[in-house]
């Protein structure tokens, strides 16, 4: 079972422009949604909440908010909201939650360990799932779901079906989902197609030159039904000395 943390908030007026100032206060303003819960706007400690959701459980753990006036109030974080350039915490999005009803939620897949295929066989690790969604009472939330990947040789695999929830725990993921499993290596013949540069076709290849580059002095072809170029254009062969008279 999880264990409970508690945040301070405080109830906010400020919306919109002035939210600029709640944050330049070290707050991160933020709103409680729930079943029959009118939408709570507060504010709480950006460092605080920073050290709640910095644990195993991640966005997962259950939070009491302690909001000023004596209200208690169970919740999940739902939604984060970053500056995409300084990701620093711009609102967050609290879930009220009951204790006594079954919800779902996301839980992170952590993997252990070097696969043997990977080590010794140069095959690639390929992480399909990094959650598995599940459903259980909220204080039944595992932490993560750790996966020992030591053992995995060459096309080897875990599936959400080899992995045996906690008591109290159903996966919503489908057990025939694969988590992880290890690719051949690619293959001599397919790294060196990929790296080739791409001939033009039937074009002469100089000694030593590029494929389809122009070869020095070479004459011009004659356009097709055309006839040759004049003596004298570029690319015509030159003539060929008259044979002195003896």
């Amino acid at each position: 079972m999880q264990k409970k943390v508690e945040l301070q908030a405080s109830e906010r007026a400020e919306i919109g422009k002035g939210l600029a100032k709640v944050r330049s206060q070290g707050f991160i303003p933020a709103v409680v949604y729930g079943k029959g819960l009118k939408p709570l706007s507060l504010s709480v400690s950006g460092k605080e909440f920073h050290k709640v959701i910095s644990g195993a459980a991640g966005s997962n753990v259950i939070i009491t908010l302690k909001v000023s006036g004596g209200q208690n109030l169970p919740v999940l974080t739902h939604e984060i909201q970053r500056n995409p350039i300084t990701d620093e915490l711009l609102h967050i999005d609290f879930h009220q939650i009951n204790m006594d009803e079954l919800i779902r939620a996301k839980v992170h897949v952590i993997l252990k360990g070097e696969p043997v295929g990977v080590k010794e066989d140069a095959g690639i690790l390929v992480h399909s799932l990094r959650e598995l969604e599940v459903k259980c009472l909220p204080g039944d939330i595992p932490d993560h779901f750790e996966v020992d990947i030591k053992g995995l040789r060459i096309n080897d695999a875990v599936h959400v079906s080899d992995i045996k929830p906690p008591k109290g725990v159903e996966f919503l993921t489908p057990g025939q989902d694969v988590i992880v499993t290890v690719a051949p290596p690619a293959k001599e013949e397919e790294v060196a197609a990929v790296a080739a540069p791409e001939a033009v076709a039937g074009a002469p290849v100089p000694e030593g030159g590029v494929p389809g580059a122009t070869v020095p002095g070479a004459a011009a072809a004659p356009a097709k039904g055309g006839e040759a170029p004049p003596s004298g254009a570029k690319g015509a062969p030159e003539k060929a000395p008259k044979e002195a008279k003896k």
